[in-house]
């Protein structure tokens, strides 16, 4: 049955409003706790301040080399229009969500039906991956509009065959997709690959040129700066441990095959409905068997972005290392897999009886819709207690004591220790955005000697003994007791004997007495001396909002300055 070009566009506007309202209602209104989104923030604040593409937390500034600039570019355009506050940047990534399944649903249209791209949307609008990544200041969303605009604009340029315009949207998307995640190389392959099988050698000749330059420039500042890249930690066991070496060929298999059996039986199945109990976990086998169907039968009648992207992108996933992987890497899967596996489906009901027809789209969607829904309206209570915590006591309220005790620190280090201060601390990129001050990780390691002696090396005259996840005890505090006479207290927050502790690093030169006197105890150290922060040190309260500290100057929190116990 043909729909109107006008009810389609209607239903185009009607899905991206129902899927910003459903994301919208169980908003998370929270800033992230991991290091990602305010690594993010910092880069665009980076850029807007004229600094260039540098990691400003950190003391040596070097040049950023992971995340590729589109985003923290669409960043950089919000803050130079005026966007400070938290909650609005991550609307942005919930005006990408809905515009990805706007744009999803308009594709599936054009190549399939308007029932099919119905009922993989509506399995979209509640996907708890597709939800979860609407709610963080990550690229991911964005990612996922302009891959599925690639694709679209590519089917568009099919159906108007002499319509350039429609290639050019689509080769740049691909392009920015490359530049927005480095995963993105897929995208670039499919386009590669469907110019190539369509013969259009001109446009592939710039499509070539247009996405090798900035590569090149990219490649070069990578390779200048000298520091952790992705194509380097790919080939290590486990990039967060590189001393544990670099894969072999056994070890590769073993990687696919662990990564094979997470994607399939737990992040496809939980990122599509939640299913992540029993043997509702095979669904997710059942999908991909079906979708692989779906695509092997789309294959052979025509192949396009997507026929191209699909078994790449997948297998890059498998390949790289088992602790990157998750169910916002599988993002753009997603939708293929929906669309895909409702392809498998149309031909196994097509020439059957409408009501058999019916019967198996309206199952399929409440399959599905029966445990996703469940989950939304349970994370809608969640967020409504969030936003009244929020709402009382600042935008880091819903999380433990101990991360809300790190917020506070450091706003108040912001506002207190001397300009050019470098402090050791858990999370350094939320330092830094929380508090304009600059920040190392500091060094997992219970060896007082190496701990002390890359303070010494890097000037880093401050260490935050944190409750975050519990490393602050085990390395900090162990590194404490070992040379108290090293360690001064500044202050704390939170309610002794569980509180986060402010320490000051004291000069090797400068101590007095003697460092190996047994007869001193490790419970109590002593005050820092004065020149350790600013004048007339501040200890009053103001009420806390919802803006990004860095980008209106930190807000301050009540701080006991005195000498703690330890």
């Amino acid at each position: 049955m043909k729909i109107p070009q006008m009810s389609n566009k209607w239903m185009v506007i009607i899905l991206f409003l129902s899927t910003f309202a459903v994301a919208l209602c169980g908003f998370n209104p929270s800033p992230h706790s991991g290091g990602d989104n305010a690594g993010y923030l910092s880069l665009a604040h980076s850029i807007v301040s004229g600094s260039g593409y540098v990691e400003l937390w950190d003391p040596e500034t070097p040049v950023h080399t992971k995340y590729p600039p589109v985003y923290p570019l669409v960043l950089a355009l919000a803050m130079l229009v005026g966007v400070k506050s938290w909650l609005v940047f991550k609307m942005l990534s919930v005006a990408f969500t809905a515009l990805s399944l706007a744009i999803l649903f308009d594709w599936i249209r054009s190549r399939h039906t308007v029932k099919l791209a119905l009922c993989v949307c509506s399995i979209l609008v509640f996907s708890p991956a597709i939800l979860w990544s609407s709610n963080w200041i990550l690229s991911d969303p964005l990612f996922l509009t302009l891959t599925v605009c690639c694709f679209w604009a590519f089917e568009r340029w099919e159906e108007k065959r002499h319509s350039y315009s429609w290639l050019f949207v689509g080769c740049l998307a691909a392009t920015l997709a490359l530049f927005t995640r480095t995963a993105g190389l897929p995208i670039i392959v499919g386009v590669f690959g469907v110019l190539v099988l369509k013969r259009e050698w001109r446009v592939l000749a710039v499509f070539i040129t247009a996405v090798t330059l900035p590569s090149l420039a990219w490649l070069s500042l990578t390779q200048g700066a000298n520091t952790g890249q992705y194509v380097s930690e790919f080939f290590l066991i486990d990039p967060y441990r590189p001393e544990l070496g670099e894969i072999g060929a056994f070890d590769f298999f073993t990687r696919v095959k662990e990564n094979l059996s997470k994607y399939i039986l737990s992040y496809f199945p939980q990122g599509l409905s939640s299913w992540n109990e029993g043997i509702s976990r095979y669904f997710g086998l059942l999908i991909f068997l079906v979708a692989s169907a779906g695509w092997f039968k789309r294959l052979r009648c025509n192949v396009g972005v997507s026929e191209l992207f699909f078994p790449i992108y997948l297998g890059l996933i498998l390949s790289w290392p088992a602790v990157w992987s998750g169910d916002r890497f599988a993002l753009p899967l997603y939708p293929l897999l929906l669309m895909y596996a409702g392809d498998a489906l149309i031909g196994m009901v097509d020439r059957r009886s409408r009501w058999l027809e019916i019967v198996a789209y309206t199952s399929v969607v409440t399959l599905f819709l029966a445990t996703s829904v469940i989950t939304w309206y349970e994370s809608t209570g969640n967020a409504r207690a969030c936003k009244r915590a929020i709402s009382n006591a600042g935008v880091f309220s819903c999380y433990s004591s101990g991360l809300q005790e790190f917020v506070s620190v450091a706003d108040w280090l912001g506002e207190n220790i001397p300009e050019g201060s470098v402090v050791f601390t858990r999370k350094p990129r939320i330092f830094f955005v929380l508090s304009g001050v600059q920040s190392r990780t500091y060094p997992f390691t219970q060896d007082p000697e190496r701990f002390l002696e890359e303070a010494d090396q890097n000037e880093i005259r401050y260490v935050v003994q944190d409750r975050v996840d519990g490393l602050g005890e085990v390395y900090v505090g162990s590194v404490v007791r070992a040379r108290p006479e090293r360690f001064c207290s500044i202050g704390f927050v939170g309610n002794p004997p569980q509180y986060t502790a402010i320490l000051g690093i004291r000069d090797a030169d400068n101590l007095t007495g003697n460092p190996n006197d047994t007869t001193r105890t490790s419970e109590v150290l002593e005050a820092c001396a004065p020149n350790f922060l600013r004048d007339d040190p501040i200890q009053s309260t103001v009420p806390l909002n919802l803006d990004v500290p860095i980008l209106v100057g930190s807000l301050r929190n009540i701080v006991e300055v005195e000498g703690g116990n330890y």
